[in-house]
């Protein structure tokens, strides 16, 4: 499923962390990627084009191929965009400096990559580990459509991945349950189901908590899951908002790699 990945970087050392993530995924998927930074002037193509070389150096390549590119574009997103117009299967593997949890704070390439495009971005936040994607799947979901529509995409990342996707879900502690409804109810289901559809094995897990993103973080930490795969949106999704405060409070929080995957029905109009 992943052949081939766009790694936007722009000489921080945060940015770099994403190649690191990629050049780890590239291993597991037999998966080329090219790194690409972006200038803003012709004359500075040269000193990015060095810059990018030497850095790659200092990182461990060994098993993927690796191209690396510095191009002039009036934004990162946009030279992003048209590279994924060049190969539409390609993955955005990028980092967030994740100050905050706020989708203004998550970072505006992401904002805009989201905003200009469908397929999922792989983000890289600032509390991510090595991984090495043998760990489980998180998929996140909340009782909205678009939370449940990235489920199959889950489905078929564990089994690119080889390894088990958990359907997680978090319940106010508030909130009563009906005594005669049993509160997992609802992911047992949707883990049925999709195991029947992907023909491979799916779990599941109702977690407790006020706060979403530190329920999943911490329980994607405990089972060293690969990645956390969840919608931009959910039942409290804003739609003026491209990233919702809890899928932004996940790349926060997560010491695991969140695929982020918007909604189709969200148009940049909205």
């Amino acid at each position: 499923m992943v052949q081939h990945m766009i790694v936007p970087v722009d000489g921080s050392d945060t940015s770099w962390r994403a190649v690191d993530t990629a050049v780890a995924l590239g291993n597991r998927c037999d998966a080329s990627l090219k790194i690409l930074e972006v200038v803003f002037a012709e004359r500075d193509l040269r000193d990015a084009e060095a810059r990018v070389a030497d850095r790659l150096e200092q990182h461990d390549t060994a098993g993927v191929t690796v191209t690396t590119m510095a191009r002039v574009a009036k934004s990162a997103a946009v030279a992003v965009t048209e590279e994924i117009d060049r190969h539409p299967d390609a993955l955005v593997v990028m980092a967030s400096h994740g100050r905050g949890r706020s989708a203004a704070l998550l970072g505006s390439v992401t904002e805009d990559l989201l905003q200009s495009t469908y397929g999922p971005i792989l983000v890289v936040g600032p509390r991510c580990a090595e991984n090495d994607f043998s760990g489980p799947i998180i998929v996140t979901v909340d009782g909205s459509e678009s939370s449940e529509g990235v489920l199959p995409l889950a489905a078929a990342w564990g089994i690119e991945l080889r390894v088990d996707p958990w359907i997680v879900e978090v319940a106010d502690p508030d909130i009563a349950t009906p005594a005669d409804v049993s509160e997992s109810a609802y992911t047992a289901r949707l883990a049925r189901q999709l195991s029947k559809d992907s023909g491979h094995a799916v779990h599941f897990e109702m977690l407790h908590g006020k706060h979403v993103h530190d329920e999943i973080a911490d329980f994607a930490s405990s089972m060293n899951a690969s990645l956390i795969v969840t919608s931009t949106h959910g039942r409290t999704g804003v739609s003026r908002l491209v990233i919702g405060s809890t899928a932004a409070g996940f790349v926060h929080s997560a010491s695991c790699p969140i695929l982020l995957v918007r909604p189709p029905h969200l148009s940049p109009t909205d």
